[in-house]
């Protein structure tokens, strides 16, 4: 099953930058708060997928494509460098065609998740013009859906999902082109170990894989 369209993640992201625009018109302290939309490319690395069937298992070696991330964050700058913020995010990686000697072979499919984090960013001054700063820390990231999708012919074949938790660390900078609007642009590392995803019509049905993803991001801030 399809967790969500990239127009989804994007959809949600605007909404974001629209609310906290319009939060901004109402309030003349805006240093504390800020919103970013953010759109970019991922990597997943290769890795073994385990499949197990409740008696016995089997493992294969699977391929992916970079492919789409996108999403939005939320944050609260508390003070002494350090920002806590909200995140939610999109991302999607094709999977190459993928022989699983039980389940059969497949043309590709995908190996998709959607998560929201929670991420602790300490940021500092780059050079002297106040306009452009740096940031890194780590985050805590639940998946709200994580699932692996198998196609033959462009169709969907078998798809294996769960929910489950991950952990990433983020750094980037920003430049503060105006009081209130900056560019974002940085990287983001996430791993969860051993997800084990079930077919949603057999739960014996499982496919385990770790989850090892990097992901180069562009957006738009405003601070409010």
């Amino acid at each position: 099953m399809k967790i969500a369209s990239t127009r989804t993640a994007a959809t949600i992201a605007t909404l974001g930058l629209m609310l906290a625009a319009n939060v901004a018109g109402a309030r003349e302290n805006y240093s504390k708060w800020y919103a970013t939309a953010q759109v970019g490319l991922g990597s997943l690395s290769s890795s073994s997928l385990s499949y197990s069937d409740g008696t016995s298992s089997e493992t294969t070696s699977a391929n992916f494509e970079e492919s789409f991330a996108g999403g939005g964050t939320l944050g609260y700058r508390i003070g002494n460098g350090w920002s806590v913020e909200g995140e939610i995010q999109y991302r999607r990686n094709d999977l190459e065609a993928v022989d699983v000697p039980t389940l059969g072979s497949f043309s590709g499919g995908d190996f998709a998740s959607l998560g929201i984090a929670v991420n602790a960013l300490y940021n500092f001054d780059i050079g002297e013009s106040g306009k452009l700063s740096g940031y890194v820390g780590p985050g805590f990231v639940y998946f709200e859906e994580i699932d692996i999708d198998f196609d033959q012919a462009g169709e969907q074949e078998l798809s294996f999902e769960t929910d489950d938790t991950a952990f990433q660390i983020k750094f980037g900078g920003r430049y503060q082109f105006s009081d209130r609007w900056f560019m974002d642009a940085g990287a983001t590392w996430l791993t969860a170990d051993s997800v084990r995803l079930e077919l949603p019509a057999d739960s014996a049905q499982t496919i385990s894989s770790d989850y090892d993803h990097w992901t180069l991001r562009i957006g738009a801030g405003l601070r409010f």
